[in-house]
């Protein structure tokens, strides 16, 4: 009865092991962004994306203008 119990559990370990392997394989990103491993061969899609990180990045830059700014006006409030 022992090796029974022993060989179903090894079958049943053996049987998740295999079901494991397939999920922790990484599905790959097929989203087009800006840290993505998609590489589109079309000219007009790889302009797009180009334009889009630009437009990010100039967002990103007024965001830290902005918050910079607004440091020093509380800066300066406070020494008055």
């Amino acid at each position: 009865m022992t090796r029974k119990n022993l060989v179903q559990s090894l079958i049943i370990l053996a049987f998740l092991t295999g079901t494991a392997s397939d999920e922790a394989i990484a599905k790959p990103n097929s989203y087009p962004g800006e840290h993505s491993k998609f590489n589109s061969n079309d000219p007009a899609a790889i302009a797009e994306q180009k334009a889009e990180q630009k437009r990010r990045k100039e967002l990103r830059q007024q965001k830290r203008e902005e918050r910079k700014r607004k440091r020093l006006e509380k800066r300066t409030n406070r020494l008055k």
